[in-house]
């Protein structure tokens, strides 16, 4: 990340897109408080459950199409790019609901145990439109549009807040209004990011068009690692389902230590979201250069993350929220393991930038098969502990597996990605000072507008 014009603009569009996220992420965290204290740890548990299964199908119907939509649009081919996620999505959505329709009972038995098959339908039409808004998020990604990144999504946050207290609090709908409110709340994210890819793609010439083949040509190859990468991070939520004879309280703990882990995600998060479309549309000498300083100030900044939330659970589990103080316990396993992924962030947004994608998936494949045969191992063993365990273990292999990887095609030393240096702080004092100073504008703004009216 050198001191150019364009690793400058790399580095604004990052921290921009960080701070819209760090005031997005505050309002989850009053929105998973709230959640917790109106569904307690069974009623979260259950929740969690109906919410997984939308979710992991919604990976399994990717098919690595996200990537390839913002690989082709961050390279300028938008022309007619936006018919063509709703004609996919329409496609995948009959295919997943014909599949539910055999599969459903047999899911029923195995780990929704007591759930109201009406819940399980309404949490599942969140589909269509969350698989749509992974296509548009895409095409919004590659156009490096951070400002509709972060709009719609804090929007998505602010109506979620809204909705939880008029519905589940306001109601007394709990779990039911709870997955009213995830619906919704999908829905106002499809809208907005179908709006968000149309207007950038207008906004910018296309170099050409691009074919269903190509977009498959680019996507699977991305597919498997999508696939292990997600199960990776939720394996452990089916296994505590299935091996655990009641398990809705303690998958309330382990999914709050797991919402509580993900707060360390957000720079991480905002880093790739940038770094993928910035290396495909980079130089590859320049993205060689990079990666190694993107890694290692991301990993500073993940680390400084995890001891403030760290210290943060200390205090909500004491004084919020006392049920849930069981979370407190597996949240310090996570920690450390999600500071770990943050380097394989990095690294598989380079690899990927590249045109490598199928490299990701082989590590994913790893990663995951050591994820499995660890909860397996540990859970009956140690509960929700032996999940977080797992997890540690497989991350660190995924990130280590990535670095050697990295540094073979940028010809960087693994150490380089992991060890940091003088200038990397200077570069966190420097983009913390940015998204202060973005702050403290709008916060003048803010007061300039009210003085005027």
């Amino acid at each position: 990340m050198q001191d150019t014009t364009q690793a400058r603009a790399f580095t604004g569009k990052v921290a921009g897109l960080f701070g819209g996220q760090v005031f997005r992420v505050g309002i989850g965290v009053v929105n998973g408080i709230l959640l917790a204290k109106l569904l307690g740890p069974a009623g979260k548990g259950d929740y969690a459950l109906i919410v997984l299964i939308p979710s992991t199908l919604l990976v399994l119907l990717q098919l690595g199409l996200p990537q390839a939509f913002a690989f082709y649009a961050a390279r300028g081919r938008t022309l007619g790019m936006l018919p063509k996620t709703f004609v996919l999505t329409a496609l995948l959505s009959l295919i997943a609901f014909a599949a539910l329709f055999v599969i459903l009972p047999l899911l029923q038995q195995a780990i929704l145990h007591g759930i109201a098959l009406s819940l399980v339908v309404l949490g599942l039409l969140v589909l269509p439109p969350s698989l749509h808004a992974t296509f548009t998020t895409g095409v919004v990604t590659g156009r490096q549009g951070v400002r509709w990144l972060v709009g719609v999504k804090t929007a998505s946050s602010i109506v979620t807040l809204l909705l939880l207290v008029a519905i589940v609090g306001g109601l007394n709908a709990y779990v039911f209004g709870a997955v009213v409110v995830f619906l919704v709340t999908a829905i106002v994210q499809a809208m907005g990011m179908a709006v968000g890819a149309q207007r950038l793609s207008d906004a910018t010439p296309s170099s050409g068009r691009i074919s269903y083949r190509e977009l498959f040509r680019f996507g699977l190859p991305q597919y498997v690692g999508s696939l292990t990468t997600h199960f990776s991070y939720r394996i452990d939520t089916y296994v505590i389902a299935f091996m655990l004879a009641d398990p809705s309280a303690p998958l309330g703990y382990y999914s709050m230590a797991v919402t509580m882990a993900e707060m360390v995600f957000i720079f991480p998060s905002a880093v790739q979201t940038i770094f993928f479309p910035h290396v495909a549309g980079s130089d590859r000498a320049d993205a060689n250069r990079q990666v190694t300083q993107v890694s290692r100030v991301t990993l500073l900044v993940s680390m400084a993350a995890a001891l403030f939330v760290a210290c943060m659970a200390a205090v909500l589990f004491q004084f919020v929220l006392p049920a849930f103080a069981q979370s407190m316990q597996p949240l310090l396993v996570l920690l450390p393991a999600v500071v770990t992924l943050s380097v394989s962030n990095v690294t598989e947004g380079y690899v990927t930038g590249i045109g490598r994608p199928g490299v990701s998936s082989s590590i994913g494949v790893v990663s995951f098969l050591v994820n499995v045969v660890a909860n397996v191992l540990l859970i009956p063993r140690l509960g929700i502990v032996g999940a977080a365990t797992a997890s540690l273990l497989s991350y660190t292999l995924s990130s280590v597996l990535m670095t050697i990887v990295a540094g073979r095609f940028s010809g960087q030393r693994v150490w380089d990605f992991w060890v940091p240096r003088r200038d990397d702080i200077r570069i966190v004092v420097r983009m913390s000072l940015a998204l202060l100073g973005r702050v403290w504008d709008g916060l003048r703004v803010g007061r300039g507008g009210r003085g005027a009216a």
